[in-house]
């Protein structure tokens, strides 16, 4: 008995092996076409920047490389509008306000700025761009590790993109996560196969239309 189920945990860890170097490889082939630097002179209607830790209303390092490429994507006409994605699904945590905060304070309108508050993981940022703010191209903005996965995401859900490398010259503040990419990217396999729902979506807010609805603060000006 304890021969036989030695034998099911190696094939089991074997299967579980293959299954992380398959979707790691799908992944990684889906996005070898499009990625770009940050020079890059790229065009879309949108830049999708992915949500990442902050404390209250200070933006991390590793979300400040981010927010600084999309800062330089719109200031120089390379996009036109900016959806934030993040977690803001506890009132004390809000990854979509400071994001907005950092770029206004920067200069980018805010009617110019439209905020997911649900984009709780990759997969949910990219369903919602299509189905909630009808985004068909894009330019995605996160580290060079991650890119990869946010890109097969982004065309599995219909999207036209690029991924751009949001890693400054020196290297990005935020590598450790490289870690976990082989097991995300079995997970944004499997969601893809599966064609998991977002935990959310709801009506739609199109990313050329007014961004009054994506707002949760009464203190924007913009909205009426």
């Amino acid at each position: 008995m304890l021969r036989k189920l030695l034998w099911v945990a190696v094939i089991g860890g074997l299967l579980g092996l293959l299954l992380l170097l398959v979707s790691y490889r799908v992944v990684q082939g889906a996005a070898a076409d499009a990625l770009v630097d940050r020079n890059a002179q790229v065009k879309a209607t949108t830049a999708i920047v992915l949500g990442c830790r902050v404390n209250g209303e200070a933006v991390s390092g590793c979300l400040e490389e981010r927010l600084g490429t999309a800062l330089e994507l719109y200031t120089t006409g390379r996009v036109q509008r900016l959806l934030l994605s993040g977690d803001h699904g506890q009132r004390q945590y809000d990854e979509v306000n400071a994001m907005k905060a950092w770029l206004v304070e920067r200069g980018v309108p805010v009617n110019h700025i439209f905020l997911d508050h649900a984009g709780f993981d990759t997969h949910d940022t990219m369903v919602r761009a299509r189905k909630v703010f009808q985004v068909q191209d894009a330019v995605i903005v996160s580290q060079a590790f991650h890119l990869p996965r946010a890109i097969y995401l982004a065309k599995a859900a219909g999207i036209q993109v690029v991924g751009m490398r949001a890693d400054p010259p020196q290297g990005s503040v935020c590598g450790g996560s490289r870690v976990r990419e082989p097991l995300a990217c079995l997970k944004a396999c499997t969601d893809v196969w599966l064609g998991t729902s977002p935990r959310f979506l709801g009506p739609p807010i199109p990313i050329t239309g007014e961004p009054c609805a994506s707002f949760d603060k009464v203190s924007d000006k913009v909205c009426p």
